[in-house]
Order: structure tokens, then sequence, then C-alpha cells
């Protein structure tokens, strides 16, 4: 059974037209379009038809990889979290009422830890493993609801939406530029989109290559390469954002920049390394530094990461902008 204030927001991705609940097929239908989603586990998957390649790649990946990607990211670690605790700082202190469309939500780490209970929260992945995960692991209340669906191809009415939060997966699409405008579409006036742990550019074009370089010079495949399947098609193709790049995107989505923070210097090369290391273990025998440490280590990068020049050298930045 589809929930009806669900169903009021949800349209076709592809045409935008209304969609009607067809119970006998458990099926969502858009009449207009002649086209059906089926509903799975109680998850419509709104995905279109013929999905482009790099996308389906995608799914594939994070479908395999859905028990598994949490260890490998080290989402859990204090050098991690105490970053995420500051945007969904603002998810929090949205006002009552207010829907929340997570885009990229995983398995529903960052959901989890929203403790506001007068929002309703949307959360859509393009794997139907990693929403099918969230939806399990969800310890909200009944106002969260799981869809299926493509973030270049927002199956929400017009105006709908008070948030959009997308955390560590806009490089993981084909065309940020199409995204930033279908949040600008489905967001009402005013409404602010919260953009979450994506890498800056400057490491793909000097410490990536240098990583790969070493590991070619003293053949350190068999050492480095993961237990699991590799890296998806977003990890290998993206190149990072600069600062001028999410300027060009807000400026053409009619979106204005309204917080920036640069995350991680040192920690930078630290979580990169660990993070090659856990992927060589097993998930209980994962590594990280004690937190006092961490502690120690945000302190240093956030003093570093004051000194202008120097704070363009980030490895990841969080932004907010609203719709104007």
């Amino acid at each position: 059974m589809m929930d009806k204030k669900l169903l009021d927001i949800l349209v076709c991705p592809v045409t935008k037209s209304p969609l009607t609940y067809d119970k006998k097929n458990n099926e969502l239908i858009s009449k207009s379009a002649k086209l059906a989603y089926r509903i799975k586990d109680g998850i419509p998957i709104l995905l279109p038809k013929n999905l482009e390649k790099f996308k389906a790649l995608e799914a594939e990946y994070h479908d395999h990889e859905a028990h598994h990607y949490g260890e490998i990211n080290m989402i859990n670690s204090y050098h991690v979290t105490h970053y995420n605790e500051k945007y969904l700082n603002i998810v929090n202190n949205l006002e009552k009422n207010s829907i929340l469309l997570e885009v990229g939500s995983g398995d529903g780490n960052d959901a989890n830890r929203i403790n506001n209970s007068e929002i309703s929260v949307i959360q859509s992945d393009i794997s139907f493993e990693m929403i099918k995960l969230a939806k399990s692991n969800n310890k909200n209340n009944a106002k969260t609801f799981f869809v299926v669906s493509d973030a270049e191809k927002i199956p929400c009415e017009d105006n709908s939406l008070d948030a959009i939060m997308i955390v560590a997966a806009l490089h993981h699409l084909p065309s940020p530029k199409k995204f930033f405008k279908e949040a600008s579409r489905v967001l009402s006036p005013n409404g602010i989109i919260i953009i979450g742990f994506e890498p800056n550019s400057w490491p793909y074009f000097y410490i990536y290559p240098f990583i790969r370089f070493l590991k070619r010079i003293v053949r350190l495949e068999k050492y480095t390469n993961s237990k699991h399947s590799g890296v998806s098609v977003g990890d290998m193709e993206t190149e990072g954002f600069s600062f001028s790049d999410f300027k060009s995107f807000f400026d053409e989505s009619n979106l204005q920049l309204v917080k920036t923070e640069r995350i991680w210097f040192l920690f930078g090369f630290i979580h990169t390394i660990l993070s090659i290391i856990n992927s060589k273990l097993p998930q209980d025998k994962s590594i990280d530094l004690p937190v006092a440490v961490q502690k120690v280590i945000i302190f240093i990068d956030d003093l570093i990461l004051s000194i202008p020049i120097i704070r363009n050298f980030c490895w990841h930045w969080t932004l907010v902008a609203k719709k104007n």
C-alpha cells in the first residue's frame, strides 16, 4: 500500500506527470505517459526504462557493495561524523512538516542521525539494494519513505520539497549540472540544498596520480587491491570539484550559496591510507585512529584551513545553498 503523502509528491521521472497507485498489480502508473513503475518490497522503483550505461554501472556496483560500503569509507569514524553532525544540525532545525529528500542516501547512515521527528524524509538512491538496506536499517518514525530513483530525473513535483541533502554522491553523477537544475525545480522558494563531503579537485591531479604511479613502480597491486569490487565508475571518472565549479552550478540553477565549510587537510592523507588498508581487511578487523588523536588532527586541520590560499587545498567541501 502506498502512503498518500508520498504519492502526492511523486511524479513520473520521464514526463513529470502525476502517478496513480494500481493496487492490483502493485505498480505506480503514469496514465498520460502510459508508463508503469513496479513496487518491490514496498519500495517504488522510479527509474527510466533505459538507464545510461554510466548510471547502470553505478547501480550495479552499489548493489554489490551495499553491505561493505560503510567500513571501506569509515563512515562511523569520528573524523567523518564530526563533520556530518554539522550539516545534520541544519536538517534537525528544519521547520515542522518540512519535506527533505536525501539523494544518494546509500544505507541510510545519515538519515538515521536525523532526530527531527517533525519532518518527512524521502531516502532515494539509484541502487535498489542500498535502499532496501536503508529501509531495513531505518531507526526513525513512519515519516521516512524510500524510493529508487535517478538523481538527474528526480521523481517529485515542482516546488514540492523544503530541503535536499546529497552527501558524497554528487561525484557519482554523470552530469552534476543536470542534478542541480532538477534540485532547483523541485525545491520550494527559499528551499535549501545541502551538499556534504564532496571531493575537492586538486588531489585528483596530484595525490591520486602519484599513488597510481607508486603502485606501478613498486608493484603494490597485490597489497592495495580491494577484497571487494574495486571502485565505482563515478569514483574512477570523477575529477572532484573546485569552488568555482560549485559557483557555476549554483549560478546556472537559480541557487544562492549560503555556507561553505572546508574539510580535512592532514586527515585527507590519513583517511586515504586507512581506506586502502581497510579495503583489504575483514569488516571486524578494520582499523582506525583513537578518537583523542583524531580530535587533535581535526584541530590542526581547522587551523591550517583558516589560512588564505592554503584553505583551497582542503580535501572535501560541504556547502549549503538556497533557491532564489
